[in-house]
């Protein structure tokens, strides 16, 4: 082999061999180029489900009615939710312990408890000046600290005494209604009324008290629905002075029996898109409520007039009227008021009343000076049909 050839088969080994590792240096760029896009794009997925995470964190607390308070295992508040803040103010900057931020030895020992690792961190405790109830529960969040979760039990406690309230109330209206019943007829049973004459008024004292029976089941019957959700409101095109004589004469009886005057001021020409049924009810528990607490021989005026468009309707009578310090929560469910204005009731009428009103678009409220043969004033609106 001449030297010339030699050199060919070199240079030809040599430019393979070039070849091929240009070819594993372009493979090992691309792979070094796909393996930055990889890793490119898991720091870009890591960011973005940390952003997640951090708004879905931020949503709940922003949700979250209840106060959350996030505490490290030094015992210091590394954050608080909106409603802890409320509750205890802003946290400081540079860091608080816990119980420099809330004051309270119960819930410094609850936390601790709960980071030295016992399960069982649930007690209620008392919380600002007025001595609020709050359930507290510490949980453990492993080497992150702990969780301290507040609930205000304020209003639990306030609808459990009126519910307390309410079962005692309803017991004793019951049986009021059902003595005097039980007590006439055995009157009658017995021969103790000797005169015919006497029947009429016993017969109409009966239906006094059985008419009380009713409006006490219809009320119950309407809180079952409207708790269930099932008080669905139709609204059709409706006269409004048929609707309200109707609930008139209904209640005349009741009120001659106290010699009172219902009368009823109704335009023809107002129509009204309302459920009828629902609505004579409402304006049955307005009335009732203003017979209830109306002494003999007073009055009670039922009365609509046209107003911006809707139609404004008002019971008024002259009865002990109500204080001033009881107007904010004569709509709410079971509260009856001073033990003054207590002459039986199940404390639902006017609540049912309200839920009614506004379930039709309208607004409802009372007016009152309190003073005795003033009597109170009960409006509401409705939406007109043109």
């Amino acid at each position: 082999m001449t030297l010339g050839t030699l050199f060919g088969w070199l240079a030809a080994a040599a430019a393979v061999a070039f070849f091929i590792l240009w070819r594993r240096a372009l493979r090992s760029k691309a792979d070094a180029e796909r393996t930055a896009a990889h890793s490119e794009r898991a720091v870009q997925e890591t960011r973005q489900a940390a952003a997640q995470n951090a708004a879905y964190l931020a949503a709940v607390q922003l949700a979250q009615t209840e106060a959350v308070l996030l505490i490290s295992p030094t015992g210091m508040v590394l954050g608080c939710n909106p409603a802890a803040t409320t509750l205890f103010g802003p946290l400081d900057a540079s860091g608080e312990t816990l119980i420099l931020l809330t004051r309270s030895t119960e819930l410094e020992q609850l936390v601790t408890r709960a980071l030295a690792g016992e399960t069982d961190c649930d007690q209620q405790v008392t919380l600002t000046n007025e001595g609020q109830p709050y359930r507290a529960r510490a949980i453990r969040a492993g080497e992150f600290g702990a969780v301290l979760v507040l609930q205000d039990l304020s209003t639990l406690q306030r609808l459990g005494r009126a519910r307390r309230d309410f079962v005692a109330n309803i017991s004793h209206e019951l049986r009021t209604p059902l003595t005097s019943i039980r007590l006439l007829i055995e009157s009658l049973q017995s021969g103790v009324v000797k005169s015919q004459d006497d029947y009429p008024g016993i017969f109409q004292k009966i239906h006094s008290e059985v008419q009380v029976l009713e409006q006490m089941a219809q009320e119950l019957l309407d809180l079952a629905q409207i708790e269930s959700g099932k008080a669905i409101v139709k609204l059709v095109s409706t006269p409004l002075q048929g609707l309200v004589a109707e609930t008139v004469e209904h209640f005349e009886p009741q009120a001659a029996h106290k010699q009172q005057t219902i009368s009823m001021e109704v335009p023809p020409d107002l129509v009204v898109l309302a459920d009828a049924e629902k609505l004579s009810r409402a304006l049955g528990n307005l009335v009732h409520n203003a017979l209830k607490f109306t002494p003999e021989q007073g009055r009670i005026w039922v009365r609509a007039v046209p107003i911006d468009g809707d139609v404004q309707v008002e019971v008024v009578d002259t009865g002990i009227g109500i204080p001033p310090e009881d107007l904010p929560r004569v709509f709410e469910r079971f509260y009856r008021g001073d033990r003054s204005r207590a002459s039986g009731g199940t404390g639902l009428g006017l609540a049912i009343a309200k839920h009614v009103i506004e379930a039709h678009g309208g607004k409802i409220w009372v007016e009152s000076t309190g003073r005795p043969g003033q009597g109170a004033t009960f409006r509401f609106t409705l939406l007109a049909d043109h």
